[in-house]
């Protein structure tokens, strides 16, 4: 079998578990379905299903054990927080792409710079093994490239760009550098100590990778139709509903009310207001009122 379908066989049955628990029998006609679709062989004994397990196990970080109770297989943790779904969506783009023909006129893409996805395989090397690197890097902010001494600790995205998470030797702090802005990526042989700093958590309220801004409960106001919207793809993982009526829905989120937070809030225009902070609200009055301006 080729490595492509024993990596869409492993999406196949976490995408399964991930919805609900099954049992052998049903993870089994679920993949048979699926090669029905995709034209692949999917066909798997009892042997190779828990093969399949401890590959994605150690593959995706997703542990899957058996329920002896309820006689079905289960995904062990929530892997909301875990890269998976990307995975997935990455892997059945690609999958798509090559099982089409002529798919230029049937896949639309967005048409987009240079991203440095290139580096991504360097940084995340160079983290796993605490690799000090140097990076030649060319901020919006300044008119020549610099080089940046750095301990990598970390790859987020956000909106559609990728940064890199490391401390500054140079700096003496944590910065964020855009991967799309790198020029270059050199490793040193320095080792650097293993450094504390929980991505997870100090990022966990953050709308990008702004956070200099404590964060706060924001409430929006949005037009009912457009919340919908923003029910489907909320704007941050805090996003809860706490009134809806025939008009509007209000939103109540836990976040840093920074800059990039308030242009996405401002895309939509006159169909979402900023309730509270009021402080932010100023804010956003503000901006709007800046941006009147350039109309008169």
């Amino acid at each position: 079998m080729a490595k492509r379908e024993y990596i869409q066989r492993h999406l196949l049955i976490a995408r399964r578990l991930k919805a609900k628990p099954s049992t052998y029998d049903e993870i089994k006609d679920f993949l048979i379905q699926e090669q029905e679709v995709t034209g692949d062989n999917f066909s798997i004994s009892k042997r190779t299903l828990q093969r399949d397990f401890s590959d994605i196990n150690s593959i995706y970080g997703i542990e899957i054990t058996y329920n002896k109770k309820e006689r079905w297989y289960e995904i062990s943790e929530e892997v909301e927080e875990k890269p998976f779904e990307r995975i997935l969506e990455a892997f059945e783009t690609l999958s798509a792409l090559n099982f089409s023909n002529q798919v230029s006129s049937k896949l639309i893409l967005e048409k987009r710079g240079n991203k440095g996805t290139e580096f991504i395989n360097g940084l995340l090397y160079s983290i796993d093994n605490n690799f000090e690197i140097n990076i030649t890097h060319h901020s919006f902010w300044k008119e020549e490239p610099e080089v940046r001494t750095l301990h990598p600790i970390a790859v987020k995205e956000s909106q559609n760009r990728w940064y890199l998470i490391a401390f500054d030797t140079v700096k003496n702090d944590f910065r964020n550098f855009g991967l799309d802005r790198i020029k270059s990526l050199d490793f040193t042989s320095k080792i650097f100590r293993s450094i504390t700093f929980d991505t997870a958590e100090n990022y966990q309220h953050a709308f990008g990778v702004e956070t200099y801004e404590p964060a706060t409960k924001i409430i929006l106001a949005v037009d009912l139709f457009q919340s919908k919207y923003i029910k489907s793809l909320p704007l941050h993982a805090s996003q809860r509903v706490i009134f809806e009526n025939e008009t509007i829905c209000r939103f109540e989120y836990f976040m840093h009310p920074t800059h990039d937070l308030m242009m996405e809030i401002l895309k939509y225009g006159e169909l979402v207001k900023v309730e509270e902070p009021l402080g932010f609200q100023t804010d956003v009055k503000n901006k709007i009122k800046a941006m009147t301006k350039l109309y008169k």
